[in-house]
């Protein structure tokens, strides 16, 4: 994967990385909000939890070779987040 013209998969890859990333600030800015609450819901907060771990499990997990995958990412229409 040394080829890095702007269509290369590496871009990409690096490129979908950078939009799940930035998936994780409102996730984290929510999270903090509700913590910050006199009385924060439990529930919620493990939610985002649970949210944030989903996103870094994709990250360390993603492969170069995920080209749809990544697609997808990166047009986020069609992906849940």
């Amino acid at each position: 994967m040394v080829d890095l013209g702007i269509n290369s998969a590496g871009v990409s890859y690096e490129v979908a990385l950078e939009v799940l990333g930035q998936k994780r600030q409102p996730i984290m800015h929510a999270m903090y909000g509700e913590r910050a609450k006199p009385k924060p819901s439990a529930a919620y907060v493990e939610f985002c939890k649970n949210l944030l771990s989903a996103i870094d499990n994709l990250q360390m997990n993603l492969q170069p070779a995920d080209a749809e995958l990544i697609n997808t990412i990166i047009n986020s229409k069609d992906f849940p987040l």
